[in-house]
């Protein structure tokens, strides 16, 4: 359906621009405009394992999978591999997946940021940096990239590193929950309680992200023995 993957071109503009709820609801119309649109399936369920609600995520990206056969040889690699990475866990299938959907489509940077994240799955960052670094260089105003580099900078300790990426995404006006997220925790990292409140203040008051600074609260508040 033409207006089905208009709505779902218009969910990754959107999602660059305002976020993962706000793309959410143009895949979960791609969808009811086309109930065999097998990627608009597998947005939704990436939409939802973003927003932190697994057993929606896994539904969706079960039935993506389930009608990967009306997807096209790229799409299938694309759908199989999230499959393999979110559903079942077979780490090294997706892996092995993304690495084919990679060497069969060179410009599939959408591949580039899905391995890294199952390097990053496997504790191998380095890795993960790196290749997400390839898939920058195709797709530099993804946000995706953006939010992946910056808690793989964190999770290796590289502190200055991750505030230039947040930069980078800054500097392109692409903004994220996550990247708020780890501007949180460099703020929490350098005591700045300014910044921390900061942060704190934009995830207020959005009912579909406010959890996650309550729960950022929580946790520095349980660091303090509260």
């Amino acid at each position: 359906s033409l207006e089905a993957l208009k709505a779902y071109s218009l969910g990754d503009k959107a999602g660059n621009e305002k976020g993962t709820a706000a793309e959410l609801l143009y895949d979960q119309r791609a969808i009811e405009l086309d109930p065999n649109f097998a990627m608009g399936y597998g947005a939704v369920g990436a939409d939802y394992l973003s927003l932190g609600e697994l057993g929606r995520a896994s539904e969706y990206m079960t039935k993506a999978f389930q009608l990967r056969e009306h997807a096209s040889e790229r799409e299938k690699l694309a759908i199989t591999a999230n499959y393999y990475q979110n559903v079942t866990g077979e780490l090294d299938k997706a892996a092995q997946t993304l690495q084919e959907e990679i060497e069969s489509y060179p410009r599939a940077h959408g591949a580039s940021n899905s391995l890294g994240s199952v390097y990053a799955q496997q504790g191998q960052y380095e890795k993960a940096t790196e290749v997400t670094r390839q898939g920058v260089r195709l797709a530099p105003d993804q946000v995706a990239f953006y939010v992946n580099l910056a808690n793989y900078a964190l999770a290796l300790q590289r502190f200055d590193e991750t505030r230039q990426i947040i930069h980078e995404a800054q500097a392109r006006k692409l903004d994220d929950f996550v990247l708020r997220n780890a501007l949180y925790a460099l703020a929490f990292l350098g005591a700045d309680s300014a910044a921390m409140a900061e942060q704190l203040q934009w995830f207020a008051g959005k009912p579909e992200y406010e959890n996650f600074g309550l729960a950022l609260a929580s946790d520095t508040e349980a660091y303090g023995g509260h």
